[in-house]
């Protein structure tokens, strides 16, 4: 297993640039140069093989867009790219430091990890994971790797929304997931819904990155942009952490019981986050970048 932090390249990490290169070379059964200019075409233009993609599919419907997450290979390259970026750490160290300040061997469901990456990164620090992607080449891909790095045993995969336990969960972590579903408010209730009760949801959202250059971002989520704590909040949730750098990313929600003490804890969430909001305006407008 590769982990992060091998030689940089043009802010990406090369070493695993080849690692993933490899990998799709031979589950794709496909001569790895090709992959690797793929690769190379995806780093310097991020999501472009996607958005090319979906700009051919042109999915309208629920059932369109689900199909073509099934089928496409793009998110392969897309996703492996990603990865390999320096500033992905910038996301998942928070994360895992969230997820791990809890203790060991948490129960950690992976929602919507594409082609692994978090899942074998869970198992691989002793916590057990629950990998959760829709029925497709890119969940095929990535049992693929759980079998490549043998953690077949370690790793819970599910394909299908209704598979996932009710109240089984310590943590559940949600990367970059909610801009591209038809239903945000309903996948929020479904978090609620899995986690234990004080188990914590960590989440990531671009619902505001709209356009040409992000295709796959569903145009009608833009009205979420700003509101996910109150929609979070409204489904029980607390919000427990608010990770100012980069701005927002993690989001700690904390599944609280319909009750007095869960109503405090979500006041103080509110007021927390409201003072922060004001501290971050005010230091915008004192010192302007």
């Amino acid at each position: 297993m590769i982990e992060p932090g091998g030689t940089k390249t043009a802010g990406y990490n090369a070493r695993l640039a080849d690692y993933f290169a490899e990998l799709i070379a031979e589950f794709l059964s496909l001569p790895q140069p090709e992959v690797r200019a793929r690769i190379e075409w995806e780093l310097q233009e991020p999501g472009g093989l996607v958005g090319e993609a979906w700009r051919t599919a042109d999915p309208r419907s629920p059932d369109e867009i689900t199909r073509f997450y099934k089928t496409t290979d793009t998110y392969l390259f897309d996703l492996a790219c990603d990865h390999c970026s320096s500033r992905r750490a910038l996301v998942w160290n928070p994360a895992l430091r969230r997820v791990e300040r809890r203790g060991p061997r948490q129960n950690v469901l992976l929602y919507g990890d594409g082609i692994g990456t978090d899942s074998i990164s869970i198992a691989g620090r002793g916590h057990r994971a629950t990998y959760f992607g829709l029925p497709g080449r890119t969940s095929d891909f990535a049992r693929f790797r759980f079998g490549r790095e043998r953690l077949e045993d370690r790793i819970t995969v599910i394909t299908e929304p209704a598979e996932i336990p009710n109240a089984s969960f310590d943590v559940v972590v949600c990367i970059e997931v909610l801009e591209h579903v038809s239903d945000p408010p309903s996948t929020m209730r479904g978090l609620y819904r899995a986690l234990k009760s004080g188990g914590i949801a960590l989440i990531t959202e671009s619902f505001a990155s709209v356009g040409a250059a992000y295709p796959s971002h569903l145009p009608g989520n833009l009205k979420y942009a700003g509101r996910s704590h109150q929609m979070m909040e409204a489904f029980g949730f607390a919000s427990t952490y608010y990770n100012a750098d980069p701005i927002n990313r993690p989001m700690e929600f904390t599944k609280k019981d319909p009750n007095l003490a869960g109503d405090l804890v979500r006041f103080k969430g509110r007021l927390r986050r409201a003072l922060h909001t004001r501290w971050r305006h005010l230091t915008h407008w004192t010192n302007p970048s």
